[in-house]
């Protein structure tokens, strides 16, 4: 016989929020959004400098 004990309970569920209240959740939403289109900008700047560079160098 093993020495396990009887008293099995089920796991319990994962907490796909990792414990924060719906204000922490929309806050760091929030900053997702932000920092996307921020760097969805810097990316499109960085293309249009080279759009740029590209079509004033000499041939």
């Amino acid at each position: 016989m093993s020495d396990a004990p009887t008293d099995h309970q089920p796991p319990s569920a994962p907490s796909f929020g990792g414990g924060m209240s719906e204000q922490g959740k929309e806050r760091g939403a929030s900053w997702r959004v932000f920092l996307y289109i921020a760097g969805s900008h810097l990316l499109l700047a960085f293309m249009a400098l080279l759009f740029y560079l590209g079509s004033h160098a000499g041939k």
